[in-house]
């Protein structure tokens, strides 16, 4: 029998371990969404444009923690913060393309 289930049921310090897991999720990833990603309004209202709008933004979330975490070597990191790097790509991605 397996040592995390009780008669087929998980046991009660799985269960507060997945919660707290869940409230990380929901205390660090919307938080940062609504207050770095500018998730906090939708600008349409109709069911499929709210749905979109936020899984667009989970996206973004995602490949910027991705890339955060996995191409960033340490040394860069050090001393910048993830808003640095934000703004730094948001400034790429606006930059006036130069005439060769």
């Amino acid at each position: 029998m397996d040592d995390d289930l009780v008669g087929g049921q998980a046991r009660t310090e799985q269960i507060v371990c997945l919660a707290h897991l869940r409230w990380d999720i929901e205390n660090h990833g919307f938080n940062e969404l609504v207050n770095g990603w500018n998730a906090d309004h939708v600008y349409r209202h109709h069911p499929q444009a709210i749905e979109c709008f936020l899984l667009l933004a989970f996206l973004a979330y995602n490949i910027f923690h991705a890339f955060f975490a996995l191409n960033l070597k340490p040394e860069l990191r050090c001393g910048r913060t993830m808003t640095f790097w934000v703004r730094l790509i948001a400034a790429e991605i606006h930059a006036v393309p130069r005439s060769p």
